[in-house]
């Protein structure tokens, strides 16, 4: 889904291949945190979350001192838990100060945790997933790109509502 956005928003190649390194690394950083926390199927507490949302400044570390990535997939690792709103993490950016390529990776990376079985839920439908989604631009998400997005996979999946 994410290489289909790239293309709808006419990223060039060496755009996209920037992008794809930043989405086979963007939770990288989560190599340094303890598997008690990564594998918790219950909720976390404070301190554990805290100890979870540092995967992703390790990632940048990690993938800041490879020394040969493009900008843009440095920016997937350090902006894909950063939202629209402000709410997110780890600098509290909101709107256009958040990448554009940690906007889009983002949209893709909820919609695969929402629709993939993980320990502590159940894999949600297609169409749940969408909706959720939709419901959460100027939130969570960038509202042009949630539109694209959602456009997108609704034709993929065949529901145009």
């Amino acid at each position: 889904m994410l290489m289909r956005m790239a293309e709808a928003l006419y990223w060039s190649p060496s755009q996209t291949r920037a992008l794809r390194w930043g989405a086979y690394l963007h939770d990288i950083g989560k190599i340094a945190i303890p598997d008690v926390v990564l594998l918790k199927p219950g909720a976390l507490d404070a301190g554990e979350w805290a100890v979870m949302r540092s995967h992703v400044s390790e990632g940048l570390h990690f993938v800041a001192a490879l020394g040969f990535l493009p900008a843009t997939a440095l920016e997937v690792v350090r902006d894909h838990h950063e939202r629209w709103n402000g709410q997110g993490y780890p600098a509290g950016k909101v709107g256009c100060e958040i990448s554009l390529a940690g906007r889009l990776f983002a949209l893709c990376d909820v919609y695969d945790a929402l629709t993939s079985k993980r320990p502590y839920k159940a894999a949600w439908t297609a169409e749940a997933a969408l909706c959720e989604i939709a419901g959460q631009a100027g939130r969570h998400f960038d509202p042009v790109l949630t539109g694209v997005f959602v456009e997108l996979l609704a034709c993929e999946t065949g529901r145009l509502d």
